[in-house]
């Protein structure tokens, strides 16, 4: 969603509509999941992507006779056998359905809302009803509020139950038809402390996948927007004291200082503020070494168990950039619910 919210807004407080595009159900390796998103604009100008092939190409075509048609929407099915992604120069198959859904400007305050709860750090789940007659209808709940088009009441509590433990998305079936249901998960912050070779790559490659990169160090010559023009925020520390505010599920701490009494002073602060990933560079000696040295100071070994050190997806990495592919791959499996 977060890659096609900003000009979708722009459109719709202009006074325009767009088609948005979502893939609703996907079975076998098909090239993106459910949840991919597109959006088409009048002009046949395209955000986002559904996977590319013939699966984008058809649906963004679908999209402009749409405009011309003056309709609301279409659900489209893709069988991706072998040989039609071989055709299309894709190894993927599998298959696909595509909803394509007409938002005009009566929609912004629902994505008004999903900017708002992004910015405010909260989780609004979308749910798109799938009739079998009529147009589907879109409603966001966020903060425990339903925006949009209204659900029943068993309904609206099967999403908040269900939601509460679900991080993907899902269809359900309930007694008022069936409904595609996507949680609007943070795609998370990362927290570089160290501005160093391998704090540089690791923010490029971590920005490029759509991570908040926020950097520190007390090294004012390193930490400083040129080096990282990707970055949210740079600072420059007085010392490493009082590095964090209050974290969360979808905080991701990268320890890569220069220093292991920094690297450990740091750890002790990420530990207790319970982020959703702490990772902290160095060998197996280094790590065994900090941990004692934490354990005498009341850090449980169940705490310690939570990070990752040596950080990164085990893949025989030596310079800094195949240092920092490692440390975002294993970034995104962590975000992706995958378990180490």
């Amino acid at each position: 969603m977060r890659n096609i919210l900003n000009p979708l807004l722009d459109i719709l407080r202009r006074g325009d509509s767009a088609i948005f595009g979502t893939i609703v159900e996907q079975h076998g390796s098909a090239p993106r999941g459910s949840g991919a998103k597109m959006l088409v604009t009048a002009d046949g100008t395209l955000y986002g992507t559904i996977g590319g092939g013939p699966v984008e190409g058809g649906s963004q075509h679908r999209a402009a006779t749409m405009f011309k048609e003056d309709s609301d929407f279409l659900l489209l099915s893709y069988n991706l056998d072998n040989e039609t992604a071989a055709n299309a120069g894709m190894v993927c198959g599998g298959a696909v359905k595509v909803l394509l859904r007409r938002i005009t400007p009566e929609h912004l305050p629902l994505f008004e809302e999903i900017k708002s709860a992004y910015a405010g750090r909260r989780r609004p789940v979308l749910v798109i009803s799938l009739p079998a007659d009529g147009v589907p209808q879109l409603t966001l709940l966020s903060n425990g509020t339903f925006i949009g088009a209204e659900l029943d009441e068993d309904t609206a509590g099967e999403v908040l139950h269900k939601t509460q433990k679900c991080r993907t998305p899902y269809t359900l079936g309930a007694t008022s038809g069936l409904f595609y249901v996507e949680p609007q998960i943070d795609t998370g912050t990362l927290w570089l402390v160290g501005a160093g070779h391998v704090s540089l790559a690791t923010a490029k490659a971590a920005a490029f996948v759509d991570f908040t990169v926020r950097v520190m160090d007390d090294r004012a010559e390193f930490a400083n927007s040129s080096r990282f023009p990707k970055a949210e925020d740079v600072q420059v520390l007085k010392d490493f004291s009082n590095c964090f505010p209050t974290l969360g599920p979808d905080d991701y701490v990268v320890i890569v200082t220069r220093g292991h009494s920094h690297d450990r002073e740091v750890l002790e602060q990420a530990l207790a503020n319970s982020p959703g990933y702490i990772g902290m560079i160095g060998s197996r000696k280094k790590r065994d070494t900090t941990y004692r040295l934490l354990q005498e100071k009341g850090v449980t070994e169940k705490q310690l168990t939570a990070v990752h050190c040596p950080i990164g997806l085990s893949i025989g990495a030596d310079t800094p950039e195949e240092i920092a592919i490692c440390i975002v791959g294993e970034l995104i499996r962590h975000r992706a619910g995958i378990e180490r």
